[in-house]
């Protein structure tokens, strides 16, 4: 039922993301346009900033309680439902130090923070609105399906670089279980090569650059008898695996013949500017490559490098998600 534009608001929602636009006018000086499925109805006393007083025409004393309301409603659900929510976690700190990169992650994305700008791939690679992508290893506890919502938003978006630039020879850098392999060898044509480099499991070659803690965790938990979410798949017929360390790495062979380059290997600054060089060196015009991890507050070293690179290269980042990508000029 339509509301009359001369009721006064009711009592403010007892969430603090329910503090409406209107509420909103109070404080930023002026008024302000609606967020996308808010009433389009301007407040009833039209915007009017917090200089003007109480008395001023159509702005009500009962108004201002309700903003004043709204606003200390939301900084206690923000002090108490988020940071103090974190000591719950105590007695798993790995769980805790992940809630709070998280809570960075998604405050910089949410408010426009990050360093690249934020596009969809599909809109930067002129992609059909309509778009169908294969995903593996559902139900086996392995898919990117977790409480971080970025994780789905970055295979979907990989799965879709596949999808829309269809391409025939694919490099990534990072293979631990062979996640992202296998699903680039499920969103490729038939004929695509997928290469996949990663540190021998068997710990006979030693990273030669600095590593951040995150992925010296990572090296310290494989296994020579782990199995890859590909083995025993039709798709790992396309799939090829490569031993050694990135940044001593051979990549000669494969200059100018890459059309889609993943880096997600180490994420120090170092193994960043590196793996990027060889990524470079490799893709040709018009290819992609794109980086795992960006923005994460844990691993800071990429996230510096690739918005260094910005100043130079049109580079995104996705929406939500932690994946940068670059169509190479």
């Amino acid at each position: 039922m339509a509301r009359r534009h001369d009721r006064e608001p009711g009592p403010p929602p007892r969430v603090v993301c329910a503090v409406g636009w209107q509420y909103r006018a109070i404080f930023e000086g002026g008024a302000t346009q609606p967020a996308p499925g808010s009433p389009t109805r301007q407040p009833r006393w039209g915007g009017a900033g917090m200089h003007r007083l109480p008395n001023a025409a159509g702005l009500s004393l009962r108004a201002v309680k309700h903003a004043v309301e709204a606003a200390r409603v939301g900084g206690l659900n923000l002090l108490f439902g988020s940071s103090l929510a974190s000591l719950s976690l105590a007695a798993r700190p790995r769980a805790m130090i992940q809630y709070l990169a998280d809570s960075l992650f998604l405050h910089r994305a949410m408010c426009g923070r990050r360093g690249l700008p934020q596009r969809n791939v599909v809109d930067v690679l002129a992609g059909s609105p309509t778009q169908a992508i294969r995903l593996g290893s559902l139900g086996t506890g392995a898919e990117w399906f977790w409480p971080q919502a970025s994780y789905t938003q970055d295979i979907v978006s990989l799965c879709l670089i596949c999808q829309i630039l269809r391409p025939r020879r694919v490099f990534e850098i990072g293979t631990l279980w062979g996640y992202t392999s296998y699903h680039f060898a499920l969103n490729t044509p038939p004929d695509a090569q997928i290469f996949t480099l990663d540190l021998p499991r068997d710990g006979t070659a030693a990273a030669r650059l600095p590593l951040s803690l995150v992925d010296g965790a990572h090296i310290r938990e494989r296994s020579p008898d782990d199995r890859y979410r590909f083995d025993g798949t039709d798709e790992a017929r396309k799939i090829r695996c490569l031993t050694g360390d990135s940044a001593t790495f051979d990549f000669s062979p494969f200059h100018g013949t890459i059309d889609f380059f993943f880096v997600d290997g180490a994420h120090s600054y170092e193994y960043a500017r590196s793996d990027t060089q060889h990524a470079v060196k490799c893709c040709r015009p018009g290819s992609v490559i794109a980086w795992h991890d960006y923005g994460k507050a844990s691993l800071p070293g990429l996230t510096r490098f690739l918005d260094e690179r910005a100043r130079e290269w049109p580079l995104y980042s996705i929406p939500g998600g932690s994946v940068a990508f670059l169509v190479v000029p």
